[in-house]
């Protein structure tokens, strides 16, 4: 699906509770209404590496940032779920949100939070990434969505959003320089790069050990 033009320096960034509010709430059919197209659907996350998912190219920055939200064709099962390449793997305590106002009452919905993980082996060797997941998913058991949709079958229709993003790189800023002799330099950056390498085995080792 092609992007929405919201206009010269506009990307489309809600926070949690406007994508509950403004978009799930009336996708459902439990009051006013939504602008169709802001968020991709007929995605399912779980079948392609976060980096194949179809961002759109205005929320791909040159820092590394990049985000999209997907209308899910399934919610995420467990604390494990199986993707190309890895796993989402869940952590985090689960977050309702309240009424329209936040004021309290019945939750319409939950957020969970998922980091991906290359696998190997199996399964049984993995590494983490950068790349995050957060899941809003309507509450089909709260009584307003029982009285919109009173037919029994509509307890198992999924009205779930997914966000997967991946935060920009910071890179750390860079020491003041210090005068020293050229030997002195090639000398610094050979030790650099020994305890570079030295700490990448490490890693490498304690990932193939599983440990």
């Amino acid at each position: 699906m092609a992007p929405v033009d919201l206009g010269s320096g506009y990307v489309f960034q809600p926070c949690a509770r406007e994508l509950v509010d403004d978009y799930l709430v009336p996708k459902a059919g439990l009051g006013g209404c939504y602008f169709p197209g802001l968020v991709e659907e007929g995605v399912d996350v779980f079948s392609l590496r976060p980096r194949a998912l179809p961002f759109w190219r205005i929320h791909r920055r040159h820092d590394g940032e990049v985000w999209g939200f997907f209308f899910a064709a399934r919610p995420a099962a467990g604390k494990k779920c199986p993707a190309p390449g890895g796993c989402w793997v869940r952590y985090g305590r689960e977050k309702a949100y309240c009424g329209q106002d936040g004021g309290g009452g019945e939750a319409v919905a939950f957020m969970r939070r998922f980091a991906y993980r290359f696998t190997w082996k199996g399964g049984a060797v993995s590494a983490p990434t950068r790349w995050r997941m957060k899941e809003y998913r309507l509450n089909t058991d709260a009584a307003a969505f029982r009285a919109a949709h009173p037919d029994p079958e509509a307890a198992g229709v999924v009205f779930v959003v997914h966000k997967v993003f991946m935060k920009a790189v910071l890179s750390p800023p860079r020491p003041p320089p210090v005068y020293c002799s050229e030997s002195e330099e090639e000398e610094e950056e050979e030790e650099e790069v020994d305890q570079e390498l030295d700490e990448l085995v490490l890693e490498l080792r304690a990932l193939t050990e599983g440990k």
